[in-house]
């Protein structure tokens, strides 16, 4: 017998029977649907979870700490040429803090994201063009340009009652469409009275304040461009050049209370600045590749630092994950095993009701192994029907469950929100071990189907 006339054959008798066959799918789906979402519920929480420490910091981002691991390391020349040496450094990125308010000239509504890193000039010249989501990075000579982290975002300010707001992120913001400004300072609002470039203390009421320093100052800040998740210089602040800094740090000292890059002592006192030279706190090794992370932390610490690296973190969590899969993938598995046992029920059944039909085929010279095949076919074909159905609904259920429950990009679930993440490699394994439990379940069936006489099956009512 052809194999294409066992299918055929196969598919025959499984219309003959539609009520049991689809009442048989319907257990497959539940099955197949339930197993589907608890492991695409287990890859939406790894997805996430992935997301938000790239976000924070890269995988392949190494922080670096002094010896005793308290983060005062004293970064100069020294320990940057040392860690330059490291094998499978792609990047040693000094870099120093600072917060300030990025504003708008056009509108008050909005605001940036105002965490800011100094960083030395030479790393802007290892930024590329498929780092930037548009415009260019810095350069040594432009003192009055930032470039936008790949996480940076827009802000606008959303009324909330009683003369309080709060500030929601903005999707899709068009960065240039606007003007800017870094206010240093501060100006309680209602003392505010819009952009003042430069300049003076506002007037309370018609009496005028005594001459002395202004509160604030509203310097011009230009976009120099944003990077993309392709760049190596990850998290949520953006980054000036240490002219951008300097020029800021003038503006910074005309005002009555100094913030900008102040240091101060035990006791909280301001510390003095004998210098201009930019003092460093923070340091950074950017990794050619996540693989090599482990390797280079170990070449650093031999060389007396202390490391840090989200990769380690991420291991962790991708060991919790693979648990949870597991733990989740044991539940939908369960289901399962209760369309396994529908799919032998119904096997056993049809096979019982067709006795006389399996003695007809023997007797006309179909082999036992036609027989058994007819049968697996026919298992295997509600198993197959049944993932196919089931994916569909895993399908719906997702998009459903991720347009209600997700989509909220600050949300628990990474930059697209999604709760539920159905990969190509789940679909395809959905449907698979669908048919897969379909012809195993029928195996027995099909064994006692050839175990059969074929003068006893002819005999059979």
């Amino acid at each position: 017998m052809k194999i294409s006339d066992r299918f055929i054959m196969a598919l025959r008798n499984l219309w003959r029977r539609k009520s049991r066959t689809i009442l048989t799918i319907l257990s497959v789906v539940i099955g197949s649907t339930s197993i589907i979402l608890m492991l695409a519920f287990a890859e939406g929480i790894s997805n996430s979870q992935k997301e938000m420490i790239e976000s924070f910091q890269g995988l392949t981002t190494i922080d670096v700490m002094d010896g005793s691991g308290q983060g005062n390391l004293t970064i100069n020349d020294k320990v940057l040429n040392d860690l330059k040496s490291v094998s499978h450094v792609k990047a040693v990125v000094p870099s120093k803090n600072v917060y300030v308010q990025i504003k708008m000239t056009d509108t008050e509504d909005y605001e940036i994201d105002g965490s800011i890193n100094i960083i030395p000039d030479n790393v802007f010249s290892l930024i590329d063009k498929d780092m930037m989501d548009f415009g260019n990075p810095p350069n040594a000579k432009d003192d009055n340009k930032i470039l936008l982290g790949q996480n940076t975002q827009a802000t606008k300010q959303i009324a909330e009652g009683g003369g309080s707001f709060y500030m929601e992120p903005v999707e899709d913001f068009d960065f240039n469409a606007h003007q800017y400004f870094i206010r240093l300072g501060y100006v309680f609002e209602e003392e505010d009275d819009g952009v003042n470039f430069g300049n003076e203390n506002p007037q309370n009421g018609t009496e005028e304040k005594e001459e002395q320093k202004p509160e604030y100052t509203d310097v011009p800040i230009e976009i120099a461009g944003k990077l993309n998740k392709n760049s190596f210089l990850s998290g949520w602040g953006s980054y000036i050049s240490e002219a951008t800094f300097k020029m800021l740090k003038k503006e910074d000292a005309k005002i009555m209370s100094p913030s900008l890059n102040q240091s101060f002592d035990e006791k909280g006192n301001p510390i003095p600045e004998t210098s201009d030279k930019i003092t460093y706190d923070n340091l950074q090794v950017i990794v050619d590749d996540v693989k090599n992370v482990e390797a280079v932390e170990q070449e650093i610490r031999q060389l007396g630092y202390q490391t840090h690296s989200m990769a380690e973190t991420n291991e962790e969590i991708q060991n919790q994950t693979r648990t949870i899969m597991l733990i989740l993938g044991g539940i939908g598995s369960i289901a399962f095993i209760v369309s396994a046992i529908g799919i032998i029920n119904t096997m056993l059944m049809s096979i019982y009701e067709r006795q006389k039909e399996i003695g007809v085929m023997k007797v006309i010279g179909a082999s036992v192994r036609d027989v058994e095949t007819m049968f697996l076919i026919e298992s295997g074909f509600i198993g197959f029907f049944g993932g196919i159905l089931g994916l569909v609904i895993s399908l719906l259920i997702a998009k459903l469950l991720n347009s209600t429950l997700g989509g909220d990009p600050n949300s628990m679930f990474g930059s697209s929100g999604d709760i539920v993440i159905i990969p190509v490699w789940l679909a395809l394994v959905g449907v698979g071990f669908s048919a897969l439990v379909g012809v195993l379940a029928g195996y027995l069936p099909a064994r006692r189907a050839t175990k059969l006489s074929a003068i006893e099956a002819l005999r059979a009512n």
